[in-house]
């Protein structure tokens, strides 16, 4: 697993597929690609399995407290942006993209949600 300030990028397949069976939603179609996104706790992870390389593969994101940084989600959203520029599975990495932009445009909800100051009391 690598890290990057609340951004854990994770490449091992063992460890994602455990993820994806104790949250009932391991996939079944492994001839295309796919993305899952989920919340434990206060922690945002998106899931992709990418089918179209040579070789398929999974990767899970791990934004930590996520309603707090923007600045790393914001990250993330560019990841997945140069990776669509790329031409690297642009159908999964828009979906990717846009619920990632979605959660930056709630994060003022997701903040009060769990009790949160918003950016302007800080």
């Amino acid at each position: 697993m690598t890290s990057i300030h609340s951004i854990s990028f994770v490449q091992e397949e063992v460890d994602i597929i455990d993820f994806l069976v104790d949250n009932n939603a391991m996939i079944k179609d492994f001839s295309r690609s796919q993305f899952m996104w989920f919340f434990v706790e206060e922690n945002f992870h998106i899931v992709l399995f990418l089918a179209e390389g040579e070789k398929s593969c999974f990767e899970r994101h791990i934004i930590e407290h996520f309603s707090e940084n923007m600045n790393d989600m914001i990250a993330l959203w560019n990841n997945f942006d140069k990776r669509i520029q790329a031409c690297q599975e642009i159908r999964i990495m828009k979906l990717a993209k846009n619920k990632v932009h979605d959660l930056i445009a709630m994060s003022e909800t997701f903040r009060a949600l769990f009790g949160r100051r918003d950016f302007e009391e800080e």
